[in-house]
């Protein structure tokens, strides 16, 4: 990262030397009042003046043709999660997240219950530093009474920690859980790999943990669930025990063709910038590439801008199309099982193999359809796990077609 010049260059060298003690001296204050030693953003601003402008970035609001950070209902745009998600929080309030600096303030605010104080792992720095000062019982701590001490969301230290520069992992739950496969990443995929993958929060603790003990694959995190007899929540009407999945991006984006070329999420997601001047830096706006397309993206394809975001499109379009498809067999499928719950007449062993199958499509549809980018990390990936995620609904229906 280059430290920009300064531009007036009037002042005596008696003056300078002043100045820079005194601010020398301001810096070390801020960082010894903060938390555990945390240098905010803001704090590097006079240093990484560009960095800090692209991160103010992440205030925009904005939106893509199927993403972005400009918030809405889920529930209304999509209703089948009404029936999907009956049961858990996600029924009772669900909306696009904005952009990362809003991180804080919308899990402090939503109307989803909070277990513990580990909804809070990954939304700000100040959690962070709580854990590495007061240790692992942190987790299971009031919600609200933590997050009164936090100070600041996602910022240079989730990252960073104090020391500009490559990525390093903060987060203990992602060391733990890259003990737990045989594979080598990027640094740049690890990064956000801290927090864009699904976890599940240990049932007493609260602790976030990673299900990586069979792999990342959305069979094996499966598996892994299933091996322990886990369920996020048991869906009222059909005694399903269901698993919700958050964010898998890094899992999705593993093997995908961009992966496989050595490209990594802090490529396009953080591409280098030019100054007026023709000084690089990397943007701090983590958003999509298609709003960066020419730093992110025209380095390696040759079509114009306007269509490769036609193209992207296209493939969001398609896998968004397919996903509802599948959310509509999902429905069919809870509303058949449902009803034979209700009614009473089958064996306890049928309803369980239906159960199985809807624990099974649905793990998929939704692994799909809560990965934040509509497919585009890993087409080929997302249209599998959607065709998995048809053939189990169909199965399951196909149970009840039997009977008639």
């Amino acid at each position: 990262m280059k430290i920009q010049p300064r531009k007036n260059q009037w002042f005596s060298a008696v003056t300078i030397v002043a100045l820079s003690l005194v601010a020398i001296l301001v810096f070390q204050l801020t960082i010894d009042n903060s938390p555990e030693g945390i240098i905010y953003a803001e704090d590097w601003a006079q240093q990484y003046p560009l960095q800090y402008e692209t991160y103010l970035k992440n205030a925009e609001m904005e939106k893509t043709t199927f993403g972005g950070s400009e918030p809405y209902d889920y529930l209304e745009k999509y209703p089948n999660l009404l029936v999907l998600y009956d049961g858990v929080g996600f029924s009772k309030e669900y909306l696009r997240a904005r952009g990362h600096v809003y991180a804080l303030e919308d899990v402090i605010h939503t109307a989803r219950p909070k277990p513990g104080a580990s909804c809070l792992s990954c939304k700000t720095p100040d959690y962070v530093a709580m854990i590495n000062e007061l240790g692992s019982e942190v987790h299971a701590m009031n919600f609200d009474e933590v997050a009164a001490q936090a100070i600041s969301p996602i910022s240079c230290y989730d990252c960073h920690q104090n020391a500009p520069g490559e990525p390093v992992i903060t987060r203990n739950h992602l060391k733990v859980a890259l003990e737990k496969v045989d594979m080598d990443f990027k640094q740049g995929d690890l990064a956000c790999a801290q927090c864009h993958v699904e976890y599940y929060l240990h049932p007493e603790s609260k602790e976030v943990i990673l299900p990586w003990e069979n792999g990342i694959t959305v069979a094996g995190i499966e598996k892994t669930f299933d091996d322990m007899g886990y369920s996020d929540w048991i869906h009222p009407t059909t005694g399903t025990p269901l698993l919700k999945v958050q964010h898998p991006e890094f899992e999705t984006y593993q093997g995908s063709l961009h992966s496989n070329i050595g490209l990594s999420c802090i490529d396009c997601h953080m591409p280098n910038m030019s100054t007026d001047n023709g000084d690089l830096f990397s943007s701090h706006h983590w958003t999509s590439p298609l709003k960066t397309i020419e730093a992110s993206c025209m380095g390696c394809h040759s079509e114009t801008p306007d269509a490769l975001i036609a193209r992207v499109e296209t493939i969001q379009a398609e896998i968004e199309s397919t996903t509802n498809e599948v959310s509509d067999l999902i429905v069919e499928l809870i509303d058949e099982l449902t009803k034979a719950v209700e009614a009473g007449e089958h064996t306890e062993e049928f309803l369980d193999l239906a159960r199985d199958y809807h624990r099974k499509a649905q793990w998929r549809w939704d692994f799909v359809f809560v990965e934040n980018a509509t497919g585009f990390h890993n087409p080929q990936l997302a249209r599998d796990t959607l065709t998995e995620a048809r053939m189990y609904a169909e199965k399951g229906l196909e149970l009840f077609r039997q009977e008639l």
